[in-house]
This record gives structure tokens, sequence and C-alpha cells, in this order.
């Protein structure tokens, strides 16, 4: 793989230096540290298309951006679906006034959602006409105003899609592909999402039906008490909270 570009030059080697830490932070939050170590901006995530009109949040770096994924991730909407969904970035100066404008109707009835966002660059993770998810870039003003910090971000959310497209299929017997970066670490889920698998599938069992529902109750929780999701599935998990069967509300209920 040819590295020609200087952002995606320093991207790659701010990766190397965050995996050669051994107190380094994991997966999707070592991409985003990184995107936002050579990238104007305050803080970024990473979040991934999964069946069934799902998302993932792979990882965060800042917690307004962790908190921004986490809201677009349970309800659909947003910058970042907008971007994955048209194929191209979706560039918003006040997301504030975005959101009361009606732009995104639920996400902007989100408890959650953080109240100061500002600017917002969304740019979708695609290699050709496979699209894998989204990257949100947060106060990003100057990546929206200027022509070459778009450019090296653009570079760098191409390059992130090739190294999570790569981490499917790795090399064989090797972990490095000619870039120096270790592949494999990057697709592996973060806890929350892994805890988000777990409790839609206990919440399935509660309810004897799809995955598909027992996510959609999932959110309609979240939504209804001001959680987050992931903060949700984790109750589940622990066995807080469960949701019976003859409980026909979009609430669950807790477990005594």
């Amino acid at each position: 793989m040819r590295i020609a570009h200087t952002a995606v030059a320093q991207f790659l080697s701010t990766l190397r230096e965050l995996d050669a830490d051994p107190d380094a932070l994991v997966h999707g939050d070592r991409l985003s540290a990184a995107c936002v170590r050579v990238l104007p901006v305050d803080e970024a995530t990473l979040a991934l298309s999964m069946p069934g009109n799902r998302w993932e949040v792979l990882g965060a770096a800042g917690d307004t951006a962790a908190r921004l994924a986490d809201a677009e991730a349970a309800t659909g909407e947003g910058p970042g679906p907008d971007a994955h969904t048209t194929g191209a970035p979706i560039r918003v100066r006040d997301f504030g006034s975005a959101v009361a404008e009606g732009r995104w109707p639920l996400l902007a009835h989100w408890d959650r959602l953080p109240e100061a966002i500002g600017s917002i660059c969304s740019i979708p993770l695609r290699l050709g006409a496979i699209r894998v998810g989204f990257l949100d870039l947060v106060g990003a003003d100057r990546v929206i105003r200027e022509v070459e910090a778009y450019t090296d971000a653009l570079q760098v959310a191409d390059m992130i899609a090739t190294l999570l497209l790569a981490a499917v299929t790795p090399p064989a017997n090797s972990g490095w592909d000619s870039t120096g970066t270790a592949l494999g670490a990057w697709w592996e889920q973060p806890l929350s999402a892994r805890e988000i698998h777990q409790a839609t599938g206990m919440v399935a069992v509660q309810l004897n039906s799809t995955a598909a529902v027992a996510y959609a109750r999932l959110v309609g929780h979240a939504f209804a008490t001001g959680r987050t999701l992931s903060e949700t599935a984790a109750a589940v998990v622990a066995r807080r909270l469960r949701f019976p069967a003859d409980y026909d509300s979009g609430s669950g209920a807790p477990e005594h």
C-alpha cells in the first residue's frame, strides 16, 4: 500500500505510536484518538452499519462525540447516518441550530444529546461502493472551512475504511500490512457493543421475539428513561432490568 498523503502518513504513524503504548486506548477508541491528533478537530467517533438497520459505535475520543454517536446509533438519525445513506460527507456548521430547525426530529428528543456540540463533519467510511459506517468529527470548524483540512479528513476516513475492511480478510500468516499497522484488532468490538449484542439476545428470549424487535425495545427504553443505549444494555446484562413478555409498554421493568 503506497502512502503518499501527508495526513494519512501522520495518521498511520500516530496509530503505531498508540499501539506501542501498553496503556493505549483500544480498538475504535485508538482510531478516533488518532483522528483527533492528526486532524484539526476536538473530538471524533466511529460507528459501523449493522444488519437490521442497527448501528454499532466502534469507538470515540471525547465524551461529547461518544454521546452523539450513542444518540445516532439509538435513533438512526443524525449527520453520521445521513453521510452513510447518501455516501457523501455532511458538513454542519451549527449542530444545535440544525436540530432546533427539525432536521433530525427523533434525535432532537433524545434526552442525552449533548447541549453544545457546535460544528460537525460526518464522513462515510467506504471503499468504492462498499459502505461500512461513518466517521463523526466534532468541533470541525477548520475541516468545514478549509479545503486542505477537509481533504485531509477525507483521506484519513478512506484509510480507516481500508483498515476496517482489510481486517475482515487479513493477509495469510501476517498480522501486519504494508502500512506497518496491525490488522485485526480494529474490528474487535468494544465492551459496550458486546453488551448491546448480549442484551439484545437476552431481551429477545424474554419477549420471545426477533432480535430486531428486542433491539427496538432496548432503544425505546433508553429513549423513555433518558439513559444511553450502552447503559440500558449494561443494566439488562447485569440483570437489573428485564423485559417481561406481558409488559406491553415501551419500557422494561426492574428485576426483583
